[in-house]
């Protein structure tokens, strides 16, 4: 699968169950109500389904606390 942005904004959006538009690029869980470490759980969740378990050589997730960390943590863990 091919890691674009708009990618990054589509696993987010349903991995915290909002309605499509609210998750953004500038958009940072401090923004979203249900981004607390549950929802936080959740996209990492769905970002191991689509990228094949990469949150395993991507510890920098973990403390990502916005669409754009989450987004540039993956480019360097891919080497795109």
């Amino acid at each position: 699968m091919d890691l674009t942005l708009n990618k990054i904004i589509e696993l987010i959006t349903y991995a915290l169950e909002v309605e499509p538009g609210v998750i953004q690029e500038t958009t940072r869980a401090s923004d979203i109500e249900d981004w607390d470490s549950l929802g936080h759980i959740s996209i990492l969740s769905e970002i191991d389904k689509a990228f094949n378990n990469i949150t395993e050589k991507c510890p920098g997730l973990a403390s990502a606390s916005s669409v754009k960390d989450v987004y540039e943590a993956l480019v360097d863990a891919m080497g795109n």
